[in-house]
């Protein structure tokens, strides 16, 4: 039997909706509808009422809601319990951004060492969105994810704060002049992540409130391609702090200063309802933690960069 399709049916039941079950999916309506028939055809049953409100579970489905629950629970704790044994620790895992583990995980690695050393993390960096689908299949036990991607199945505290900052080559008109205002930043072209993340609708919706309209030249999936042709003088670029201080610091990149930047958004920690195992408990409140190391760590930093003129970044 098939475990997606045990998950996305106990999904459309719980939600009442196969539109919804397929946005917190990040699939469309039609793949979730395939789904639910290839299990009933393997089943032999129906399985839901397809109501014009309200998807609800048949007497056969209610059955094999029950089943679900049981097994899909069973199958995410026999999957810890075996890279457990496997790695001779516990195992946690986390889906987060590149960014998000190159700014915040290293701080939660170094409280994990300080108070459960017998904790393992393994952490994998992806989208958004796959990071979403994934914890709500449970093969994540934690994301660190935007506002976006929370849902009433997730419980979520705020972790970190990101801020998204205008680069350019240190040849660039604007990196001469250290500060632009919205218009002279519209006219010239940009590099940006393309959807699902949010930087993005972001700094649209930034450019929206300015009156002015940016011009998105390339779409690239990584900050390294962004910085790339920031540095290269292919176009501005907007990019996560953590991903440029060391550029800025060497003269690589030149931060280009405006009205309402940097962005700023949170980044919550996000885990399933319901009761955490011991395991995850420590991880969580570890993370938790780190959040106090890391905010005395950028003070230090923002005070180490904000004495070198050229690198000012009010």
């Amino acid at each position: 039997m098939n475990f997606d399709r045990l998950q996305t049916f106990r999904l459309v039941v719980q939600l009442g909706s196969f539109s919804r079950a397929a946005e917190e999916l990040f699939l469309s309506q039609p793949a979730v509808s395939l789904q639910i028939r290839h299990l009933e055809k393997e089943l032999g049953v129906v399985l839901l009422e397809r109501g014009v409100n309200r998807a609800k579970p048949t007497g056969a489905g209610e059955a094999v809601l029950r089943f679900s629950e049981h097994v899909l629970e069973s199958r995410s704790d026999l999957l810890r319990e075996l890279a457990s044994l496997q790695s001779g620790s516990s195992l946690v895992t986390i889906g987060c951004s590149p960014s998000s583990a190159r700014q915040v995980i290293p701080h939660l690695m170094g409280e994990l060492q300080r108070i459960a050393p017998h904790i393992q993390l393994r952490v994998t960096t992806l989208p958004p969105d796959e990071a979403s689908a994934r914890l709500l299949k449970g093969e994540f036990d934690f994301t660190l994810t935007t506002d976006a991607f929370i849902s009433d199945r997730l419980a979520a505290e705020p972790f970190s704060v990101a801020r998204l900052y205008v680069v350019a080559a240190p040849s660039h008109p604007l990196a001469r002049k250290g500060r632009a205002t919205p218009e002279e930043l519209a006219t010239y072209p940009f590099a940006l992540l393309p959807s699902p993340w949010t930087a993005q609708r972001r700094f649209r919706e930034w450019a929206a409130n300015q009156g002015v309209e940016i011009n998105v030249m390339m779409e690239l999936s990584t900050y390294d391609g962004l910085k790339e042709s920031a540095r290269k003088g292919l176009a501005l670029a907007l990019i996560a702090e953590s991903n440029i201080m060391r550029e800025v610091e060497r003269g690589d990149l030149v931060i280009v200063n405006t009205v309402g930047l940097p962005l700023e958004y949170t980044i919550y920690l996000a885990h399933r309802t319901g009761k955490l195992s011991p395991a995850l408990s420590i991880v969580k409140t570890a993370a938790l933690n780190s959040r106090l190391n890391r905010a005395i760590s950028r003070r230090a930093t923002h005070a180490d960069v904000v004495r070198e003129p050229s690198l000012t970044l009010s």
